[in-house]
């Protein structure tokens, strides 16, 4: 019988720890932590993103550029070499022409080429962010799916402790079960072993007396230094 009372404390201590596991989710303090993660690896993707494609924008102008320059130069090219009538003044302003646009592509190549050095950058900044993206979100996902495992595993083994505990109470004798009841609402716990003379319930040592009593079959024997129940011996009435 007192077997019978060690399983209904036990089983209610798996209902106890099961119903705090429900109250506060597994891992929810992890699950926050990595959502935040991903919202704010997610806000500098897209900054870097955004950057990455103005750098965009602005290759494909320098390039549109430097080809309407580099055509405007051989217009001017063909017009001083290709004709040699023009006179000295006309020719001048032509080569002046020609010399600026010479420095205005090498300046725009220059610059093209500085843009095409922060797109490769960003681009492989942008692709380690998605790759922590895709990390955070992992994680997200595995530790959501091991916390819906856990309360799955939570609830059927606090189903089970609740069967335990009604099938225990079928088979304990209606004063043995109130007074064990009692105590464990004084207590937390009603029952104890005796192990090597000591109560596990208070670690004390018990008497004598209170031993005799357990060797004597005595119906209820109580720890006589916390009063929980360790050993009961018959039925009682």
């Amino acid at each position: 019988m007192l077997d019978l009372l060690l399983k209904i404390q036990q089983d209610r201590e798996i209902i106890k720890k099961a119903e705090k596991v429900l109250k506060e989710r597994p891992n929810n303090d992890f699950m926050k932590e990595k959502k935040k993660q991903f919202d704010e690896k997610k806000s500098e993707y897209k900054n870097v993103d955004s950057k990455l494609k103005m750098v965009k924008e602005s290759i494909e102008q320098f390039e549109k550029k430097l080809q309407d320059v580099r055509k405007e130069l051989k217009q001017e090219e063909d017009k001083l070499y290709g004709n040699m009538k023009y006179d000295l003044k006309f020719i001048n302003t032509l080569e002046k022409s020609i010399k600026l646009k010479e420095d205005e592509i090498k300046d725009l190549e220059e610059k093209s080429l500085d843009m095409m050095c922060e797109e490769e950058d960003l681009s492989k900044e942008r692709d380690v962010l998605r790759k922590k993206l895709i990390d955070i979100k992992d994680e997200f996902y595995e530790n959501k799916k091991f916390g819906n495992d856990k309360i799955i595993e939570t609830k059927k083994n606090m189903e089970e402790a609740e069967k335990d505990i009604l099938n225990c109470e079928k088979k304990l004798p209606p004063r043995l079960l109130d007074k064990f009841n009692e105590l464990c609402s004084v207590k937390g716990t009603g029952a104890a072993k005796i192990l090597n003379g000591v109560c596990s319930g208070c670690r004390m040592k018990v008497s004598a007396v209170t031993i005799d009593e357990i060797k004597n079959h005595k119906n209820i024997v109580y720890c006589d230094n916390c009063g929980r129940i360790i050993y009961y011996g018959g039925d009682s009435k």
